[in-house]
């Protein structure tokens, strides 16, 4: 697997935004479209130049983040060169730190710790680390975007943290704030919330008039909710360092909790006493270099698209029990119906052979992804207690970023 490790080097702190797409170049317009009516073109002196021929490779700057104790790695969820690019400085982190190294992860909620224990000590296995921390219900995004981090944190001993609160919790929030929670969930939550970054909650509040009511009180329970969030992540990060005076970590998380230390970093350092750096990751739009102190730019890699059954999936005292069939997918086409309970699958013409027994939506997951678009698969159902088999021709490109193992 090909990572990347082309990094641009933010060497001072600039204040203007730079745009990182070929357009963004100061324009002149020609002499025969100049006329008196039009303003005389002005070269302007606020844009930032990055001299292309001077970039950095991350073996020259890792020695820099080793320094720090903690090392964040921004993300967007769905861009798998952003994983690439944080495994990669996981393992020049370890290089360093060699023992000391942790890794943080936003991607797992607090009681699930146990989990993620277990299967860096090699008492579980993956399928049974999936299904322990619920990934698929609480994170829901594809886990072979963040299987190589895994699967390095466990070929290595490297502890993985899980940073996150319970999303049960932040829901609450969002409906009645901090002030309305109970004493048991207030506990759930560090005692003190910093609220005296004004550019944190700005921020924050443009996210919410983006999408929602500009109501006041539902503007203040939406921040109090992220504020719990970030807070809660640097809580938990901190209380381990804190356990563990000899390790460091690096964390990855939503660029959103890491851009200008705002979110998580600057909380973190305060409970800490240290100074994180922030390395940003691919990223497209306008951005300030106050907003982090390195920028990873790699190409883009996309994971293979894989079979889709066309499906909603939940888990229930009977199995695997269908709750959607999307009109137009395999599953329609073949007969299938909400309420059906997926007892097997297979790739094989022969059903009595190669039979992957489900008891889990997990199950269904990874063994679609050893499929492919258009592969001939056996589904096994029951319904109104029949058993029978249906076989169907995958799907592909899923509408939704969310879907692509269904």
């Amino acid at each position: 697997m090909k990572q990347a490790t082309t990094i641009l080097i933010f060497i001072t702190l600039l204040t203007t935004l730079l745009t990182m797409n070929a357009c963004s170049f100061n324009k002149v317009a020609p002499h025969s479209a100049t006329s008196k009516s039009q303003p005389k073109s002005t070269i302007n002196n606020s844009t930032a130049v990055i001299d292309l021929k001077k970039l950095s490779s991350l073996d020259s700057i890792a020695p820099k983040l080793a320094k720090h104790r903690t090392v964040f790695v921004g993300e967007i969820h769905t861009a798998y060169s952003d994983h690439l690019n944080q495994l990669a400085v996981i393992q020049k982190m370890h290089q360093h730190w060699q023992q000391n190294t942790s890794i943080g992860l936003e991607m797992v909620q607090q009681p699930f710790q146990s989990y993620l224990d277990d299967y860096i000590e090699g008492k579980i296995n993956e399928r049974e680390m999936l299904i322990g921390i619920e990934w698929y219900d609480r994170w829901v995004y594809d886990f072979r975007l963040y299987r190589p981090i895994f699967d390095y944190a466990r070929k290595n001993q490297i502890p993985l943290l899980a940073l996150n609160v319970p999303k049960e919790l932040t829901r609450r929030i969002t409906k009645v704030g901090i002030k309305g929670l109970s004493p048991k969930e207030r506990k759930q939550l560090p005692a003190k919330i910093n609220r005296s970054n004004k550019a944190y909650i700005k921020r924050i509040s443009s996210v919410f008039a983006q999408h929602r009511s500009t109501r006041s009180k539902a503007v203040d329970k939406f921040i109090d909710a992220q504020l719990a969030w970030d807070e809660g992540m640097a809580y938990a990060a901190a209380r381990y360092l804190k356990k563990h005076p000899q390790k460091r970590m690096v964390i990855i998380a939503g660029g959103g909790h890491v851009i200008s230390g705002e979110g998580i970093p600057n909380r973190l350092d305060r409970m800490i006493g240290s100074k994180s750096v922030i390395v940003l990751n691919n990223i497209s739009d306008a951005l300030k270099a106050s907003q982090g102190d390195y920028l990873l730019d790699s190409p883009a890699q996309k994971l293979p698209l894989i079979g889709r059954i066309g499906i909603g999936m939940k888990n229930n005292h009977s199995g695997v029990n269908i709750s959607m069939v999307s009109p137009h997918g395999a599953a329609k086409k073949a007969g299938i119906k909400k309420g059906d309970i997926i007892l097997s699958l297979d790739h094989s013409l022969d059903l009595d052979l190669n039979k992957k027994k489900i008891s889990n939506t997990v199950d269904v997951r990874l063994f679609m992804e050893k499929t492919k678009p258009d592969d001939m698969i056996n589904i096994t159902l029951k319904r109104n207690n029949k058993i029978f088999t249906k076989q169907l021709k995958l799907g592909g490109k899923p509408k939704s970023r969310f879907s692509i193992h269904r």
